[in-house]
């Protein structure tokens, strides 16, 4: 068959497959109402540390009618198993490929959820985006909380997420970026943490992790630090204390927006300093102190003080994650980019780590100060 008579060939078996789906011929044909739509999976441990696996399922009811949430629970010992027993619990069909989020106890994140992942990577129905979310408490308690203004608290939780993504509040995560820097020289995966509080799901901060195993968390204080050390940032806000040299009081700083650069050097005792150089610029939003905000001078000392700050407050970061043995800003790879390939494989980064040294240098230039001038009152006489 000549090539013009192939491509005609092809164009007929598409089209046909086509006319096959629009007229209901195809026999791998979904009706919606029959499926079980998989968006939200939860890992806990019970008492006998066997894996309990929570899902949130959307039903899709008769004739288009209100779209509802089940939740249904199996035990086992492995997430494969979970998936058999959850079946069971349905009279429809499970279907994951428009799963929006896993969530994964503390307990279970401290045991390692690289094999979960994988078994989420080997199916071909589930999209590498899926978020990756470490609850703080019961994933299963938290799933079935109900919500006075969120009816279905699977989408409640993942909307809360893309929102705080979004806005640069939380950095992004999923399956694809998670198992990125779990795979990487030089950098461990962070994931976000939520939790439960009152009638609201809140942000509850970042989750460190050493390889595949959470060992501990970032304050809520710093997730927006943690986004300018591993990119750039932009249209974000800080609360910020002043301290008494720096004109004291607080100040907000809205639509900030930061880029950064590491420098890294030589030790002469033979390990590695590692600086993180930082340019901040925002604009002030609101301001407690005594200072008029029109004398340059006085900007100028709100500044350093802002520099300082910021400064301060990731070195205790990455203070943080040192302790922890968890290098999730990734200064191995800032170490690794900067020497030879052969150096890198030389070096034991997990024993070097805690001993490189962090600097944290931060230039801050206010843009505007949002200041309102005193309005002369006009004479009565």
């Amino acid at each position: 068959m000549s090539k013009r008579g192939l491509k005609l060939f092809f164009v007929c078996v598409v089209l046909l497959g086509s006319v096959l789906q629009m007229t209901g011929c195809n026999k791998s044909q979904r009706i919606l109402e029959k499926l079980a739509i998989d968006h939200t999976i939860g890992y806990d441990l019970d008492d006998e540390q066997k894996l309990s696996v929570t899902a949130a399922i959307i039903n899709q009811g008769e004739g288009g009618s209100e779209v509802k949430q089940e939740l249904i629970t199996a035990e086992a010992d492995s997430s494969k198993e979970a998936k058999i027993k959850l079946s069971r619990q349905t009279s429809r069909n499970i279907v994951s490929g428009q799963l929006r989020n896993t969530m994964y106890s503390m307990d279970v994140a401290s045991q390692g959820i690289r094999k979960l992942i994988e078994n989420l990577v080997r199916d071909p129905s589930i999209s590498p985006r899926v978020k990756i979310t470490v609850v703080n408490g019961s994933v299963q308690e938290l799933l079935s909380s109900k919500f006075p203004n969120h009816p279905n608290t699977s989408q409640y939780v993942d909307h809360l997420l893309e929102k705080n993504w979004k806005n640069q509040n939380i950095p992004q995560v999923n399956i694809y970026q998670f198992t990125r820097d779990y795979l990487d020289d030089g950098v461990d995966p962070v994931a976000p943490i939520v939790r439960k509080k009152g009638d609201n799901v809140i942000v509850d901060g970042l989750a460190l992790f050493k390889d595949d195993k959470y060992v501990g968390k970032l304050s809520p204080d710093y997730n927006m630090l943690f986004a300018m050390s591993r990119g750039k940032y932009r249209q974000g806000e800080i609360y910020i204390k002043l301290d008494q040299n720096d004109s004291d009081g607080a100040v907000m700083l809205g639509t900030v927006s930061s880029d950064k650069k590491f420098k890294v050097w030589r030790k002469r005792s033979g390990g590695f300093v590692v600086e993180l150089f930082l340019e901040v610029k925002g604009d002030i939003m609101e301001y407690t102190g005594n200072v008029l905000l029109s004398n340059h001078k006085d900007i100028i000392t709100i500044e350093h003080g802002i520099s300082k700050y910021i400064s301060n407050k990731m070195e205790d970061m990455v203070d943080i994650m040192k302790d922890k043995r968890a290098d999730n800003v990734g200064l191995g790879k800032q170490v690794r980019n900067s020497i030879s390939y052969k150096e890198w494989k030389n070096i034991n980064w997990d024993e070097l780590y805690p001993e490189v040294t962090f600097r944290c240098t931060v230039n801050t230039k206010i843009k505007s100060t949002g200041e309102i001038l005193e309005i002369p009152v006009p004479s009565r006489e």
